[in-house]
């Protein structure tokens, strides 16, 4: 070793001897140049952690909904007789169908303040394809048999099933009615021709992905003169 370097060495020895607190000082200092890509990885691990854990708990453990149409399945399209309003102090009674639109929650977790939207009207062309119409509004549309209650939101919890009222027919009305609220005087024109509808139904809520099913109404003017369909393309 040159005899610069072994003095300076000596230099230092004696000042380490003089002042023993450099000793933790330098110690300390080693320690941490050590340990700082451990710690600051490990910080950088808990604050992402801290902000995102729950977030993603709640994408993992997020409610789905299933919306379901079919004429077969029991409650999606159905006939009951029900009394009109009264007129002159007297109600007459009257044979109704209600097509309904099937909703269900396929996650554990409870899917909150859920509401059900007419979202889109189309016809059908005499070329066969679905086109526009005046329609275009997003208007709620209600939750079976919870009358006054019927357009406020729901909870959905696993395993419980809930219908939307989308339209009605009665034999006493030459027009099929949607179940909108409030009705728009401006479609009445609309809803009373006679055609092939595609409604697309929009259920969305609080913490729960929106999702949609289209049901195509081929309206031919009577009651009980109808088809009515999932259309599979949506």
């Amino acid at each position: 070793m040159a005899k610069g370097s072994r003095s300076r060495l000596r230099r230092g020895y004696r000042f380490l001897r003089q002042e023993p607190r450099s000793w933790l000082l330098a110690l300390v200092v080693l320690l941490g140049l050590v340990a700082a890509p451990r710690v600051a990885v490990g910080g950088i691990i808990g604050f992402v952690t801290a902000v995102f854990a729950d977030p993603l708990r709640r994408w993992v453990y997020r409610p789905e909904l299933k919306l379901e149409f079919d004429e077969d399945v029991p409650g999606c399209k159905l006939r009951t007789p029900e009394r009109s309003k009264p007129t002159d102090t007297q109600s007459m009674e009257r044979e109704a169908y209600y097509v309904r639109v099937k909703v269900a929650n396929a996650a554990a977790s409870l899917a909150r303040g859920c509401r059900a939207y007419l979202v889109n009207v189309e016809r059908r062309d005499h070329a066969g394809e679905f086109q526009p119409t005046d329609y275009c509004d997003t208007i709620p549309l209600p939750w079976s048999y919870r009358g006054e209650q019927a357009y406020r939101p729901v909870d959905l919890p696993n395993g419980v099933v809930q219908f939307v009222d989308l339209l009605s027919t009665r034999s006493d009305a030459e027009e099929f009615q949607p179940a909108i609220r409030p009705f728009p005087y401006a479609y009445r024109g609309l809803f009373r021709e006679h055609g092939q509808f595609r409604f697309t139904v929009q259920v969305s809520g609080e913490n729960v992905a929106p999702t949609r099913i289209r049901i195509t109404f081929d309206w031919l003017g009577g009651w009980n003169d109808f088809s009515v369909q999932r259309d599979e393309e949506a």
